[in-house]
């Protein structure tokens, strides 16, 4: 049940309007299908690499209470800042088109992902309080999460015309689901907490 939350998580994270998904929905709607999941998979690769970075930083560390207690308290604040951002946030998608070739797409969508270290952060944020269990099957279930949420951004963005009002819905859903896993990462710091004061 714990992999499926997991799994949910990364994919209304993914689909939360950022430049990640902005990036797919205009390749979708301006050049098609083509386009769209050659930029899903420049994003893709970018999060396999954060991904392994987090899986090999977190494989001995992160079942340190210190670790999951000062992880637990600022991803927490940060999940938290999130949720009042995206609730806050209207969307604008820019249906300017460009005419890059589809490697270029990958490029620009892989160097997109990979700009944004933050990435990384709410990877090891989100993959914490999984410590306990299987860290690569919370890896596979958080990737998998959000490749369904691109994939189908980009197959839906390339069959319909996504108005900013759907993205807008999205955006309130993704605020509460990041307000429920602040308050879950608050309990592993405190969990974390009790352990280190005995």
């Amino acid at each position: 049940m714990e992999y499926i939350i997991l799994a949910s998580i990364g994919f209304f994270a993914a689909l939360t309007p950022g430049p990640d998904v902005i990036y797919v929905i205009r390749q979708g709607l301006c050049k098609g299908k083509t386009s769209a999941f050659w930029a899903v998979l420049g994003i893709l690769s970018g999060n396999i690499l954060y991904l392994s970075l987090v899986g090999i930083g977190l494989g001995s560390v992160g079942k340190s209470p210190y670790f999951q207690a000062v992880v637990g308290v600022f991803g927490g604040v940060y999940l938290l800042k999130i949720a009042f951002t995206v609730l806050k946030e209207k969307v604008n998608i820019d249906k300017s088109c460009d005419n890059y070739k589809k490697f270029e797409i990958y490029k620009q969508a892989l160097l997109l992902n990979l700009s944004n270290p933050k990435a990384m952060i709410f990877f090891a944020v989100v993959v914490t309080p999984f410590m306990s269990k299987n860290l690569f099957l919370s890896l596979i279930f958080l990737f998998l999460g959000i490749s369904a949420a691109f994939i189908t951004a980009a197959y839906f963005s390339s069959k319909l015309n996504i108005e900013e009002k759907i993205m807008n819905i999205v955006n309130k859903i993704s605020a509460v689901l990041f307000l429920f896993f602040s308050v879950s990462l608050f309990l592993t710091a405190l969990k974390a907490l009790l352990v280190i004061i005995k």
